[in-house]
This record gives C-alpha cells, sequence and structure tokens, in this order.
C-alpha cells in the first residue's frame, strides 16, 4: 500500500482537486492506495478566526460560514453534481459549525475541545468532496473521518497519537476495503478514546498520512505540495535553490525544527522507526522532481542544505547565583525555543525561539527571577547536514563567508551534529542565506546528487532514444550522494 497525502494549495478548487484525482488514479494502478486531505486552502484561517470569537458585538460569524457552505457546494457542483450524499454531508458539518460558533459567542469563550471541533470542520468538509470527484471519474472511494481511526491522548490542539490502537483502527476500517474502494481520510483531526475529537497540530495532516503508513506497513508515503520537494535553501529567497533528490531523516528533522515548512519534526517520527520513506512531490508537477527522505547504505559527510527562521528573539539568560542549579527553571521555555545553548560553567543561557513565541517565553523567563537580556529583530539561520562536526570546516567557511560580506553575527551554535546555527539581524537574513548557499556550493552539490539518481535509475533505449527513467523501489535502490570534500587549500 502506499499512502498520499495532500495538502490545501493542492485542494484549493475544483481545478485543483481533479489533478489530485489523477495522480491518486494513476497511484491507483500500481496497487492499493489510501488518500490522506487537508481542508481546502484558506479553510484553516476562517476557521481560526471564528473560534477566536467576534472581534466586536456585531458578530460576522454568520455570512462567514455561509460563504464556507458556499464554496464548497460550488465546488461539489462543478465535480460531481449528482452527488446528493456529499451534499447533505457538507450542510451537516456546516450546521455544526454554526452550533459551535453560537455557543462561543454565547458565553464569550471558546475551549480547547470546542477549538478543536470548529477546526476539524475543514477537513470533514474536504475529504468528502474528494471522495465525490474520484467517484466522479469512475474510481470508487469513501471519506473516512480521522477521528474513527486516529486514537490519541486528550491534549487539544497538539495531540499525540497512539500508534498501537491507531493501527487496529485502521487495519480494521482501511485494508480491507482499499482493494475495492480508496478510503478518502480527513488530515489533521484524532480522537481520544472516548471519541472527543482532537487536532494534531501543524503539519497535523502529513502527520497523519505518516502515522497511518507506519501503522499499515505502508511501502511508501507521498506527501504532495506545491514545491518539488526539499529544496538546498528557501527557494523564495534564494533564487539558485535546487530540490535535493534524496536527504535523509536527520536532515529532514533538522530542516523541519529550524524552519522548513515541507516536513515537520513529529512528521518524521512515526515512519522512521519502522524504515519506511517518505518522498516531497509537487502536485502542479508531478513528473518533475522530487525529494526522497529515507536512510539509504551511505550518508555522506557536509552541508546539504540551509533552513531558517526570518522571525526570531534571542534571550540572554543569567542566573543571580551561578552555584544554584536553574536548570529545572527551564522545563516550560525550552520546549518553545529553536536553541537552547547551556553555558553551565558561567551559569548563562543563550535561547532562540521564534517571534510567534517570544512574549510567552519571555514571561516565563522573567518568572524565574534570573537576568534577562532580550533582543528582537533577529534571524536564525542553519546549515544543515550529516556529521557535520567531523568536518569543521563547514562551519569555519560559512563564518568566514559572512564575515567578508560584513554579516555581524548575535550568536553561534551547533545543537547537533547535524546543524550550525548562527543568528544575525533580521536586515540580513535574505543576504546570509544567499551567500552561505554559495560559499557552500549547495547548488553545486545538489546538481550532481541529481545525476548520480539519474545515472542509478535509467535503463539505456535503443541507440538513438532518451533513456527511460524508472521508478524507484523504496525498498532498495538508494539514491547515492556524493561525499562532500573539504575546500581547496
Amino acid at each position: 500500500m502506499r499512502v498520499l497525502t495532500f495538502g490545501g494549495s493542492s485542494v484549493a478548487d475544483a481545478g485543483r482537486i481533479s489533478q489530485v484525482c489523477t495522480i491518486v488514479s494513476r497511484a491507483r494502478l500500481a496497487g492499493p492506495v489510501a488518500v490522506v486531505v487537508s481542508a481546502l486552502g484558506g479553510t484553516p484561517d476562517v476557521l481560526e478566526e471564528l473560534a477566536e470569537g467576534p472581534a466586536s458585538d456585531e458578530s460576522q460569524s454568520g455570512p462567514k460560514i455561509e460563504v464556507l457552505r458556499n464554496r464548497h457546494t460550488e465546488i461539489l457542483a462543478e465535480l460531481n453534481p449528482d452527488c446528493r450524499r456529499t451534499e447533505a454531508t457538507i450542510d451537516a458539518v456546516v450546521d455544526e459549525l454554526h452550533r459551535l460558533v453560537t455557543g462561543i459567542e454565547y458565553i464569550a469563550d471558546c475551549p480547547p475541545a470546542v477549538r478543536d471541533r470548529i477546526l476539524a470542520c475543514g477537513e470533514r468538509l474536504s475529504a468528502p468532496l474528494v471522495a465525490a470527484a474520484l467517484r466522479a471519474r469512475g474510481t470508487s472511494a469513501h471519506a473516512v473521518d480521522g477521528a474513527e481511526i486516529i486514537v490519541t491522548d486528550g491534549t487539544h490542539g497538539a495531540a499525540t497519537v497512539d500508534l498501537a490502537t491507531t493501527g487496529v483502527r485502521s487495519r480494521d476500517r482501511l485494508i480491507a476495503a482499499s482493494g475495492s474502494s480508496i478510503p478518502v481520510v480527513t488530515g489533521f483531526i484524532g480522537a481520544t478514546s472516548q471519541g472527543r475529537t482532537t487536532t494534531l497540530g501543524r503539519g497535523g495532516s502529513d502527520l497523519t498520512a505518516t502515522v497511518l503508513g507506519a501503522v499499515l506497513d505502508a511501502e511508501v508515503v507521498e506527501i504532495w505540495t506545491d514545491v518539488n520537494g526539499i529544496f538546498t535553501a528557501p527557494p523564495r529567497v534564494v533564487a539558485g535553490a535546487r530540490p535535493q533528490p534524496c536527504v535523509s531523516y536527520d536532515e529532514a528533522a533538522e530542516l523541519a525544527r529550524f524552519g522548513a515548512a515541507v516536513l515537520f519534526t513529529k512528521t518524521v517520527a512515526p515512519i522512521r522507526e519502522r524504515s519506511i520513506p517518505v518522498v516531497v512531490r509537487n502536485t502542479f508537477d508531478p513528473d518533475g522532481p522530487s525529494t526522497w527522505v529515507d536512510d539509504g547504505p551511505e550518508v555522506p559527510m557536509g552541508a546539504r542544505s540551509l533552513a531558517s527562521v526570518e522571525r526570531a528573539v534571542v534571550f540572554k539568560v543569567r542566573a543571580i547565583d551561578p552555584s544554584n542549579d536553574a536548570t529545572s527553571r527551564f522545563a516550560e521555555v525550552v520546549p518553545r525555543c529553536l536553541i537552547a545553548a547551556l553555558a553551565a560553567a558561567s551559569g548563562e543561557w543563550t535561547l532562540v525561539t521564534e517571534e510567534a513565541d517570544a512574549d510567552t517565553v519571555d514571561r516565563t523567563l522573567r518568572g524565574t527571577g534570573m537576568i534577562i537580556h532580550r533582543t528582537d529583530d533577529a534571524s536564525v539561520v542553519s546549515v544543515i547536514g550529516s556529521r557535520l562536526l567531523q568536518q569543521p570546516w563547514v562551519a569555519g567557511r560559512a563564518l568566514e563567508a559572512l564575515g567578508r560580506r560584513d554579516i555581524a553575527l548575535k550568536g553561534y551554535v551547533s545543537p547537533s551534529e547535524h546543524s550550525v546555527c548562527v543568528v544575525v539581524d533580521r536586515a540580513d537574513h535574505h543576504r546570509s542565506l544567499a551567500i552561505l548557499h554559495d560559499a557552500l556550493m549547495l547548488s553545486h552539490l545538489a546538481a550532481q546528487a541529481a545525476n548520480a539518481a539519474r545515472k542509478a535509475t535509467s535503463l539505456k533505449g535503443p541507440e538513438g532514444d532518451s533513456p527511460t527513467i524508472q521508478s524507484r523501489d523504496p525498498r532498495r535502490d538508494r539514491d547515492r550522494r556524493p561525499a562532500a570534500r573539504p575546500p581547496a587549500a
């Protein structure tokens, strides 16, 4: 079985859903598939606004909800106009949304459990649409509510999945049906063992896919998005960024930790333990470049990619009495931080967090009674690779390149053997990415890796014919990547 997941940009309108159906139908020819879908692009923002409640005494929730209803029914009319059952499902979800929003407006509060039910409406609207679109093409498909198979704890907003119980429910519900009908599962949604709806947090739909991939022992999990895989740097910032043909699980986790939005750290965890690969592909360029995430037989040393958090805040923290062990005071703070660098001898810490979490971190830190110095307008640029500590020239070249271009550093740390992070002024964010990408020759290395992958997966045709590219076996035939080399003396 293969598990395919499609993000909000991939299902934003009728045309894009039709493209999704083409991809799914083609994948189905190779064997059983399960599909996971996010809410239609833009829908989560509306639901977030509704969960916040009215900004004034004059509520606009009613019109917003009707716009959601109309958008989904209009798309359904384009995709499968005779599907009354799906139209009734849309009406039922929208009616529940009305009741939930009316309730929070009445009590002027939105408890976490209610918030999760409101946010879950997006996927509960999109999954039936995609299933109806597949049926309109003659492909048997049915929608599955993630709350019926993804079992979680009771942490609303960022629930933890119970893999064992989820496995039992998923196998019972999905495997038998997948041979005759494609299950289209709502991403992002789970439920407690008592049936209370929960959500999985940021990257929740991809997490749903990797959880299903793990418990169903899938051959591969395919994440379909709006970019051609994982790039050597943010492509919207660095013009020369190129897609990587393959990255390791460790590299993917570090990229996610330090700002790359394609994969999130918790997304990789379920399938990593079972050595199930993930491939990141572009819905709008299905035959274009893609990135495989797995651990092949050779994982070379050296820098591979850059990640960044443009809006970051730096905290310098010093204990009033360095002799006291203050580590326990950071229990609430460190999970929200990108970097937590401990300098135990001097009793000083450097914490770097995203701007969105900075005020919460600030309040918690000041509650410890320690000396706090906060620096705003910072950015974090991270070099991601494999065994970087064994290649100190990588950090040396990076720092030298920034220094030559007069980029002042607010901080520097190597949190793991897979990352080297520098903190710079926000005004220098874009320039720093471009400088490091060029200095570490990341585009060149990615091109070499892509050429090696093409040679490894192509067969020569008759004389004069172009070689035909064969599909990779996700369990074998791993991409071979070139080893990094130190700079010339």
